[in-house]
């Protein structure tokens, strides 16, 4: 498919989504889907008012730090587990039983030990990316290929080089799969995080006009969440093509 095929496609699925809103908010009433053109508005009155850039560089933030967190505390998981059979092993039955929890439904306990404030929140936000990024970097080292690893070896390739060279480029690609993967999901738990305590943030807005039973208000607080996994997967992706390119 070529690249005027792929925007025509593109544009005619844009084009299907506006008119089907359209239809249902006319068929069901403003009050259950709110016409586009009303959050529209939402969307540039609260751009005006600093209100719209204020709450997406607040949940911005705390998506940034708990994805970071969980990001590296995954990979650094599963380079131990990998160098460690043993450990590997025993921990495998732990991991699997962890991971079967659902990480929202760790809510309350957050809450129970941490209070109400920034670090359940962020906490949330990592154990939610940590386990998703964990599983592809696993994964990725199984890849690795064992006779390349000999060869570099016996070729006198040290340990930092044999990382560098082998190890990494053979991962990284898993590493921004396992990112791109679990960046709705971190999403998602931001936004849980903001509905508990926060006075700013798109989770803390939503959770504010259902308070008030107010349709547009919510609607215009999906559109700016739906926005900024959108903004975050382009960046991903930016940074993938960048990193794979570089690798030597």
């Amino acid at each position: 498919m070529t690249k005027q095929e792929m925007l025509a496609a593109k544009a005619l699925g844009l084009v299907a989504f506006v008119s089907v809103w359209e239809l249902a908010s006319r068929w069901v009433g403003d009050y259950w889907v709110p016409g586009i053109g009303q959050v529209a508005g939402r969307i540039w009155t609260e751009l005006l008012a600093g209100k719209l850039l204020a709450d997406l560089a607040a949940t911005s933030q705390l998506l940034l730090a708990g994805t970071s967190i969980g990001a590296v505390c995954g990979c650094a998981v599963a380079c131990m587990l990998r160098l460690a059979p043993r450990l590997d092993m025993l921990m495998q039955p732990f991991i699997t039983a962890v991971m079967s929890i659902p990480k929202l439904g760790l809510v309350p306990l957050l809450v129970l030990w941490f209070g109400t404030g920034w670090v359940p929140k962020v906490m949330l936000v990592a154990l939610t990316v940590l386990f998703i990024v964990f599983s592809l970097t696993y994964a990725g080292l199984a890849t690795v290929n064992a006779r390349l690893v000999m060869t570099a070896r016996v070729f006198g390739a040290s340990s930092f080089q044999l990382t560098r060279h082998v190890v990494v480029p053979s991962v990284l690609p898993f590493i921004f799969t396992g990112l791109q993967v679990a960046l709705p999901w971190a999403v998602s738990a931001a936004l849980v995080a903001e509905y508990l305590a926060a006075k700013e943030g798109i989770g803390h807005g939503i959770e504010e006009a259902r308070q008030l039973s107010d349709s547009v208000g919510v609607y215009y607080g999906i559109v700016l969440a739906t926005v900024l996994v959108l903004l975050c997967n382009g960046v991903l992706a930016f940074a993938r093509k960048l990193a794979i390119k570089v690798q030597p």
